[in-house]
């Protein structure tokens, strides 16, 4: 009976992701704006301090192109959305960041910003081992204003898979739940129309020399898998964001510790399971994030 009832839930979300997949295509609505932070960590070390902070910029979706620098953000962003209840936008800072390592919030105007809770660093929660902390990355937030997260375990790699986190808004604290079964990295984490999670992991060299890239569908309660979607060509999409006037996922493809700094935008359809290269965009663009309080 258990069994029978776990494969109902995992068919009805297939159908029910199908579906959204399917429908999106046909919703009009106004024109988003594309937030983006400039600045990875880039540090020499994995964990190791950042050798760059972040500056606010405004992305043209259509192009890559850079509509207006906001400003300096003051710490090293690695994960960035918007949340419609608060009009408030998020960011997760990376361990290395030389102030703190936690959840804050961005001025839009200046794009300057804030720890929600100077206290909460690491995001409240123990660094083991403890010359590190949690690489928590690529921030997400669903309708009705909740926040979740991402992390790739290390030192060592995962024998049951990366972590998922559910961050308290409020406090800046963060609940990890282990053991999701995907080992991803280079990844974006966001929810599309109907608050589908969708965690859309990077290209793949399987056993056979074959390249594979996958988008899975999580649950959004501890972060495990319910379904998967071949994409196809493979390109790396990180730490992007839906944009809710087509329900596509836009993400950024770059190689870390590049010198050239170079940055491209790429669009990832779900419903036909395919993948875009729009086009070069902002020299060290590292996350991106779309306003859609409407």
């Amino acid at each position: 009976m258990k069994k029978l009832w776990k494969t109902t839930i995992f068919l009805t979300a297939a159908i029910l992701a199908m579906f959204v997949l399917q429908a999106s295509a046909q919703k009009p609505v106004a024109s988003p704006v594309l937030y983006g932070t400039t600045g990875a960590c880039n540090n020499n070390a994995q964990g190791g301090t950042c050798k760059q902070q972040s500056t606010l910029v405004q992305i043209d979706p259509v192009d890559g192109t850079l509509i207006k620098t906001i400003g300096p953000v003051g710490f090293t962003v690695n994960g960035l959305a918007w949340d419609r209840t608060t009009r408030k936008l998020y960011a997760t800072t990376a361990i290395g960041d030389t102030h703190f390592h936690g959840l804050i919030t961005i001025d839009t105007t200046t794009g300057l910003g804030t720890p929600v809770n100077p206290a909460a660093d690491n995001f409240g929660l123990l660094k083991d081992p403890p010359l590190f902390g949690s690489p928590i990355h690529s921030l997400a937030i669903d309708f009705f204003g909740n926040l979740v997260a991402w992390y790739d375990e290390f030192p060592a790699p995962p024998p049951n898979g990366d972590t998922f986190v559910r961050i308290n808004k409020r406090t800046g604290i963060a609940k990890e739940f282990q053991n999701t079964g995907l080992d991803t990295n280079s990844n974006g984490l966001a929810f599309s129309d109907f608050d589908l999670l969708w965690n859309i992991d990077s290209p793949k060299t399987q056993t056979d020399g074959t390249v594979t890239q996958t988008a899975y569908l999580l649950n959004p309660f501890n972060g495990k898998p319910l379904l998967s979607r071949p994409l196809s060509p493979p390109i790396q999409a990180a730490i992007g964001d839906f944009n809710p006037q087509n329900n596509m996922y836009y993400g950024l493809n770059f190689i870390p510790f590049d010198p050239s700094h170079q940055a491209f935008l790429v669009v990832v359809d779900l419903r036909k399971g395919t993948v875009a290269l729009v086009a070069q965009t902002v020299d060290n663009l590292h996350t991106i994030a779309f306003v859609k309080d409407f």
